[in-house]
């Protein structure tokens, strides 16, 4: 029985909208400060030695747009799934830099808001994200009763482009 409450706050619209705005306020706040200062971004991802130097100023100027859209729409309200998805993968991302960086021992900042948070990338940082990742999993849209929640073949095409590939035996 306990478990079923907790499962339903999990299901109920509030909550869901909640961690949607909250994670979108995250992400904007997170992208605002790299967006109006890339070259110390750049310097903050080059810290963490995962990408070639070509690719190091090309991530510190669209991730943070990437971050940005991301949390515009989550705080609005549109394209919630995408928008939280794209919000889960990308903290998914930061734990595994994150997460090597503490493997390697590597005394760096931690970037996650740019030079505005001067945070060390440890086990702090870790553990935020993890929050934050979890903060996604509530944040995600639950489909409408008696849906799956993944698009159906007749959604993605329209019902006659269903019905003409079923026609053609395709």
């Amino acid at each position: 029985m306990a478990r079923e409450g907790r499962l339903a706050l999990w299901r109920a619209p509030w909550f869901v909208r909640a961690c949607q705005v909250a994670l979108g306020a995250v992400f904007v706040a997170a992208a605002l400060p790299k967006i109006g200062d890339p070259a110390s971004f750049a310097r903050q991802v080059h810290n963490y030695r995962l990408l070639p130097v070509a690719l190091e100023n090309l991530l510190a100027i669209l991730l943070p747009w990437i971050e940005l859209v991301a949390g515009v729409c989550l705080v609005l309200g549109r394209y919630a799934r995408g928008a939280t998805w794209v919000a889960a993968a990308l903290l998914g991302v930061f734990l595994v830099a994150i997460g090597q960086a503490v493997a390697r021992d590597l005394d760096i900042e931690c970037g996650c808001f740019g030079t505005a948070d001067a945070a060390e990338a440890g086990w702090s940082a870790l553990g935020r994200d993890v929050l934050f990742l979890l903060l996604a999993a509530g944040a995600w849209p639950k489909a409408p009763a008696g849906e799956s929640g993944a698009p159906s073949l007749a959604s993605a095409a329209g019902e006659g482009g269903a019905a003409r590939l079923t026609r053609r035996g395709g």
